[in-house]
């Protein structure tokens, strides 16, 4: 029943309508229509309700509109009104009518198209270097453990709750990051993310809030990164990295942002001497993403630098690697000093991450499902790395290979311009990275980063020689 205000005489209803691709057994469908019901305004007011609807795409055409009996006692008119206005908006051709059928929207001319999405770049080859094979996500898995995890949850699961994510998560992430990782935490001070960048977003807001001016990131290092950092205001300060991992700031930081089981991009691990000058000479906090710690190949990976400072290190870790990116989960180890600002940051970010993937995700850790799956595309990326390595050392042995002991990319030093390279690459329809451009402090090394985690083994050998050809050229 329409509901009237008394004082205007303005009823907002809900008309209901059966599209084409709907029937009256299959359901049916809302149309939300503003009406003046006031005496010598009702035919007046309706058309203009459904000439609105159809020129603005609410009524799309094609859709069947109820009959003239069902939309008047709908809106408790006479039917003579919906008539009249049936007929009025057929002779102005905005409907269709047949005998003894409901009037059918007509096709208008001007009506904006449909908003579509926006096609993604396609690439002959692709070498991005942040991205994993998303194909390998374990779609049955993933099913499985949803289906466990929903008929196991309570229903208050599906309530507003804690900020800092599911406490069913946060246990399993706890056992998981100690045994996998090194990692010493409590499930109380995990916070549950939509990534890492939502995790260091949510650290720069609580740093600037405690009055915070500079963070430091290591140079070179993930453009994005330095955006969020920016973004709070922040001042930003490189440190350079050598083969040893990153160098301590020279300058007091409130924080540095370090990747130490695999620098990104050039793929160093952090040495035991550099981790114990850091923990001694930054004062500040400690950042620390786990940056593709789970695929390393020829050891095993080093523990996780929070094991050794749990009050002064955060660990930041994502499932965006190891599952998909599209899952957007991730999660902070916090010290027992950030946990509630981190809290209240996170409720004014979003209110919280998705419940369902959480608990599907402490299904899969809880299986021991997630570590076969990490140990299967460990394999996958593997083999691409091995097939890609020795493509380009067979074909240019000249050329150093960097980075590939862990992860999905390797570096491919070069001593001429790579924005260049990079640029005639992608002419050629090859998606490769330059180095260059993340470097904040002198001296500014050159390369190419290749990452092997998007491409297929038999496609690897066509795609460097296509990527040497530009080099040669």
């Amino acid at each position: 029943m329409p509901a009237r205000d008394q004082r205007t005489d303005l009823t907002v209803t809900n008309v209901r309508y059966v599209s084409d691709a709907m029937n009256a057994e299959s359901g049916a469908r809302d149309l939300l229509l503003e009406l003046e019901l006031r005496r010598g305004r009702l035919r007046q007011s309706l058309r203009a309700a459904l000439r609105g609807a159809i020129q603005d795409g609410r009524l799309v055409a094609g859709t069947r509109l109820p009959s003239s009996r069902r939309l008047a006692a709908d809106l408790q008119v006479s039917r003579g009104v919906v008539t009249d206005t049936y007929d009025q908006l057929t002779g102005e051709g905005y409907l269709q009518t047949a005998p003894r059928a409901a009037p059918v929207v007509a096709s208008v001319g001007g009506v904006a198209p449909a908003a579509t999405e926006p096609a993604p770049p396609t690439w002959r080859y692709d070498f991005a270097a942040t991205t994993p094979d998303v194909s390998l996500f374990p779609r049955h898995s993933w099913v499985r453990a949803t289906q466990r995890a929903l008929a196991a949850a309570p229903d208050r699961a599906l309530d507003y709750s804690d900020h800092r994510g599911r406490i069913e998560l946060r246990t399993a992430l706890a056992s998981y990051l100690a045994r996998v990782r090194g990692v010493r935490v409590d499930p109380g001070r995990i916070l549950i993310t939509q990534g890492f960048t939502q995790g260091l977003d949510l650290l720069c807001r609580v740093l600037a809030g405690r009055g915070a001016g500079t963070i430091a990131v290591e140079s070179p290092s993930l453009p994005d990164l330095w955006d969020t950092v920016r973004g709070h205001g922040l001042a930003l300060r490189g440190c350079p990295v050598d083969d040893q991992g990153v160098l301590p700031p020279d300058q007091p930081v409130d924080a540095l942002v370090l990747s130490p089981a695999h620098q990104f991009p050039t793929g160093v691990v952090l040495r035991p001497s550099r981790r114990a000058a850091l923990l001694a000479g930054v004062a500040g906090l400690l950042i620390e993403d786990d940056y593709d710690a789970e695929f390393r190949y020829d050891r095993s990976p080093v523990g996780a630098l929070q094991g050794l400072d749990p009050a002064r290190v955060v660990h930041l870790g994502t499932a965006s690697k190891t599952l998909a990116p599209g899952v957007r989960l991730g999660w902070a180890s916090l010290p027992a000093d950030l946990v509630e600002e981190a809290r209240a940051a996170k409720a004014a970010a979003d209110s919280g991450s998705p419940v369902i993937d959480q608990l599907a995700l402490a299904e899969l850790l809880e299986s021991g499902d997630y570590e076969r799956h990490v140990a299967r595309a460990r394999q996958v990326y593997r083999r691409r790395r091995d097939r890609l390595v020795a493509a380009l050392r067979g074909r240019r042995p000249d050329l150093a290979v960097t980075g590939a002991a862990a992860g999905m990319h390797l570096l491919l030093p070069l001593p001429g311009d790579d924005l260049a390279i990079a640029a005639d690459a992608a002419g050629l329809g090859i998606n490769v990275r330059p180095l260059s451009p993340m470097y904040l402090t002198e001296p500014v090394s050159h390369g190419l980063l290749l990452g092997y985690g998007r491409l297929r083994e038999d496609s690897i050998e066509p795609a460097v020689d296509l990527l040497l050809r530009t080099l040669r050229s």
